[in-house]
Formats: structure tokens, C-alpha cells, sequence
């Protein structure tokens, strides 16, 4: 089975979620609390990417 462009950012997105909370669980055992802003950051810089992306490729398929 075929995943459609959409499907495979949100899946990326999803992912990073998923990473982001694994991330700010070890952040809150270890005591660490840098690694949530780390955490945060890159989970925002995925979903704004992939989510600009998902736009785009809307964008370009209505036009065509």
C-alpha cells in the first residue's frame, strides 16, 4: 500500500511528538530541564516544516 504525500508528513510530524514526549520524560527524571526547550524546538521546527510543506503541495496540486 501506497502512503500519499500528506500521510507521510503527518507521519513525520507524529514521530516527532512522539520523540518530543520520550524527550521531556527523560528531561523530567534526570532533572535536566535544558532538554525540554531542545526538545520543543525541534519538534516546532518539524511541524512548521512539514506543515508548510503539506500547504505547498496543496497549493500546487489545486492549480493543476
Amino acid at each position: 500500500m501506497k502512503m500519499s504525500f500528506t500521510a507521510w508528513c503527518v507521519a513525520a510530524i507524529i514521530a516527532a511528538g512522539l520523540a518530543f514526549f520520550g524527550l521531556a520524560l527523560f528531561s523530567y527524571f534526570s532533572g535536566q530541564n535544558f532538554l525540554l526547550f531542545v526538545g520543543m524546538s525541534i519538534f516546532m521546527a518539524v511541524a512548521m516544516t512539514f506543515t508548510s510543506l503539506i500547504a505547498q503541495h496543496r497549493k500546487r496540486v489545486q492549480a493543476s
